[in-house]
């Protein structure tokens, strides 16, 4: 934003405040989940992914002081690459997560033919964004003469641009759909995946209202509109593509409240097994153990507990089956004396004989 406003006086009509506000808003949320994102691939599910690993002004233009032309075009010539960086950047991160659950076959392979397409078309356009103008400084500095070098057509660049990363979007948006329509998964989750993959629509919106904004670049000044939708649209390209990652961290979420809700009405509350290799502190054995591993599924006496059942180790004896009242705690099945056994065989320190229970 300093790139127009400074040097002016306090009371030049400015958007400084609107575009400021847009771009920290969206950078900030983007900024969030791409934290969110981490910590889930961090911490819950334990797997990072390359995905993850890897990653304005015044309004009126004879406010804009003669100062401030050459700096606010350094300015523009620096954050063209950048944009295309960003973009492209999210469709890559969308384009590995399938990669991760696409089965062999057609599917991976059409997706690593649009990633290797995207990857070159995001070249090319970075290319011709630095080297728009001969010689470079012609497209920033005004001050070098019309006839010396050439520049192409701003405008149809970017309008070529712009239409060639809707494309992009719109295919890597419905590239997921067959495998998901095909998938055996609940309709519930295919769902709720679906709706999650169809958010990109937004992105595409905001492509043709940044057209639109495009097509109206008359002055300096009028690209405030665009950039301000540059940012918008990247930002919003991370947050879809860091949504569907979020998935384990809600679900994890859930689970503890579930698990807090029932132990607060007064329901036994044990830990369920989780393919989140997840640390859970208070066990009763060991202070901490990862959920799942079955260790802490036992009683404090020791003795093992499975899917509600009780299971009883083989060297468990029949006294510590049968309390010193008689009355049987815990066990399946006791086994009788018979007169052919020998008779150290029972306990000779039981007053009754033992009986099936």
């Amino acid at each position: 934003m300093t790139g127009w406003t400074y040097n002016t006086p306090d009371d030049v009509p400015t958007d400084g405040p609107r575009i400021t506000a847009v771009c920290l808003t969206f950078t900030i949320i983007a900024l969030l989940l791409v934290c969110l994102r981490w910590y889930v691939r961090t911490t819950l599910v334990k797997a990072v992914g390359y995905e993850t690993k890897w990653g304005l002004g015044i309004t009126r233009l004879e406010d804009m002081p003669p100062q401030n032309v050459l700096p606010f075009g350094k300015l523009q010539f620096i954050g063209g690459p950048f944009y295309v960086l960003g973009i492209w950047g999210f469709k890559m991160s969308l384009l590995f997560s399938y990669l991760r659950f696409f089965p062999a076959g057609g599917y991976k392979i059409g997706t690593i033919i649009v990633a290797v397409a995207c990857t070159m078309g995001h070249i090319a356009f970075m290319c011709v964004f630095i080297f728009l103008c001969t010689p470079i400084e012609k497209q920033y500095d005004p001050s070098i003469p019309a006839d010396i070098g050439h520049c192409v057509d701003a405008i149809t660049f970017y309008l070529t641009f712009s239409s060639l990363t809707i494309v992009f979007d719109v295919i890597i948006m419905f590239l997921p759909f067959p495998v998901i329509l095909k998938s055996q998964i609940q309709k519930r989750k295919k769902i709720v995946l679906l709706a999650l993959f169809i958010l990109g629509i937004f992105v595409t919106i905001i492509q043709a209202i940044r057209i639109q904004t495009i097509k109206n670049l008359v002055n300096y000044l009028d690209s405030a509109k665009s950039i301000q939708w540059s940012v918008v649209e990247t930002c919003i390209g991370i947050i879809i593509s860091c949504v569907p990652t979020l998935a384990p961290m809600v679900k994890y979420f859930a689970e503890r409240s579930r698990n807090a809700g029932s132990t607060a009405g007064g329901g036994a509350s044990r830990p369920k097994s989780s393919k989140y290799a997840l640390q859970t502190w208070g066990t009763k054995r060991s202070g901490m153990q990862p959920l799942g591993t079955g260790i802490d599924n036992r009683d404090a006496d020791g003795t093992s507990v499975s899917g509600g059942s009780l299971t009883t180790k083989p060297e468990d004896s029949t006294e510590n089956i049968l309390d010193p009242g008689g009355v049987v705690s815990k066990g399946r099945t006791l086994h009788a004396a018979t007169p052919s056994e020998p008779e150290s065989w029972t306990d000779p320190t039981d007053k009754e004989r033992k009986q099936d229970v």
